[in-house]
């Protein structure tokens, strides 16, 4: 037994002296055999890129049920290209241009080893070792991954795929891949090209729906495809075609597609056309074209803006031009300077610029002595909208001789003058 134990020993170090003579087949879930061609010139047609989407962040994870400690020395000195691979082979998959980003991670499901499996395994490696490797060590290998992609958080396409392979350790390489690091990349591009096999029949159903949308005028029906959940990758470019056809049509009529469409999907208001997207932002209930309703209504300006602050939920930080349009369309000045307040980062209170405080306090605190922080807080905040007014003043259209201007101004000093702000 002792002789026994020493010749396995002596063999298994053999075994492990000979890893360069490796071989193996790999298949994908299809049975498609990966090829030593495929490996070095895998293509997926780059001249038509299967999924209309951008590139954006790939990772493949091939350890995600290891230790922290084996997933750290994983991170100090990767062993694997995948992750290189996964970003190689989404330049094929994904579009150019401007179309939305894709973020695909593929992540490998621990293997499940059968009885037949492990048996295999062990009888060969005994056989190998026994015979100094003239009889192969076999060890038939079975993974699953798991691909999502997402796109700006929403998750697009999911989808688990096998493959399979026999990997060979011998002084004759029996497979039709040979060298370890042949081995590994044919281990990967069986499990890619297994999930682009399914993506390719996925996206073919889906490119046949959206060339009979694309070609269509009929609002209804292109709002409706964005509700078929059997459309996904083609979504964002069926919006894009809704806004295109909603664009043509009267004010009015794309006003209130509009606001039905966003209702239900928010994401929407990027494609619209022009400044009419700005209507459409904001929290739900009380996005900018419900605010200028209530002002329609008689419903003060102040009053409003009270409701934009208290809500503290973000519009945008409108530019000059988007904010002296949105004056002209009958938005009161406070309540746009409320909506930028809204949406600016908030500054903490040692952060507060010293030009925003100066005479922010009588006597010593303006001096620079400690003042408390819900002051300055509130400071920076009247500062801010005040701020924010007199840009929108100061951009207002059709304003040659400056009257509509400087009514405007007296408006805001009005409000905000007693603020302690120094920028008048």
């Amino acid at each position: 037994m002792k002789k026994i134990s020493m010749h396995l020993a002596g063999g298994l170090v053999l075994v492990a002296g000979l890893s360069g003579c490796m071989s193996a087949n790999y298949y994908t879930e299809q049975g498609t055999p990966i090829t030593q061609q495929t490996i070095d010139h895998f293509n997926t047609n780059p001249n038509d890129p299967i999924i209309p989407y951008s590139k954006g962040k790939t990772s493949y994870d091939a350890y995600p049920w290891a230790s922290d400690k084996f997933q750290e020395s994983l991170n100090a000195k990767p062993k694997s290209s995948a992750n290189d691979e996964l970003a190689q082979v989404a330049d094929y998959w994904l579009h150019d241009g401007g179309m939305p980003p894709l973020d695909i991670t593929v992540t490998r499901q621990p293997p499940e080893n059968s009885v037949g499996t492990i048996a295999t395994v062990v009888f060969s490696t005994l056989g190998c070792t026994f015979s100094l490797c003239l009889i192969p060590m076999v060890a038939p290998q079975q993974f699953e991954t798991t691909i999502e992609m997402r796109s700006e958080g929403e998750l697009v396409y999911s989808a688990n795929a096998h493959y399979r392979g026999t990997v060979f350790m011998s002084w004759f390489p029996l497979g039709k891949l040979r060298g370890t690091q042949k081995l590994t990349d044919a281990a990967w591009y069986a499990s890619a090209f297994s999930h682009e096999e399914k993506l390719v029949r996925n996206i073919a159903v889906e490119e046949s729906l959206y060339q009979s949308l694309k070609k269509t005028k009929d609002v209804d029906t292109l709002a409706a495809a964005l509700d078929n959940p059997s459309l996904k990758f083609y979504r964002p470019l069926v919006s894009a075609r809704l806004a295109e056809v909603l664009a043509g049509q009267s004010r009015s009529q794309r006003l209130k597609h509009y606001a039905a469409i966003v209702e239900k999907h928010p994401d929407f208001t990027g494609d619209i056309h022009g400044n009419e997207r700005l209507f459409f932002m904001g929290p739900a209930d009380l996005r900018v074209m419900d605010v200028l309703k209530e002002t329609y209504r008689k419903r003060s300006a102040p009053a409003m803006a009270a409701s934009i602050k208290a809500a503290g939920k973000p519009y945008a930080v409108f530019t000059p031009e988007e904010s002296s349009w949105l004056v002209k369309e009958g938005l009161p000045v406070d309540v746009v300077a409320a909506m930028i307040s809204a949406s600016e980062p908030k500054l903490a209170p040692e952060a507060v610029p010293v030009g925003l405080l100066a005479g922010a306090a009588p006597g010593d605190q303006a001096a620079g002595l400690p003042v408390a922080s819900n002051a300055l807080e509130a400071t920076a905040a009247e500062c801010s909208k005040a701020y924010a007014a007199k840009k929108v003043c100061e951009n207002i259209p059709g304003d040659p001789f400056g009257l509509l201007t400087r009514g405007c101004m007296a408006q805001v000093k009005k409000k905000f003058g007693g603020s302690g702000c120094s920028i008048f």
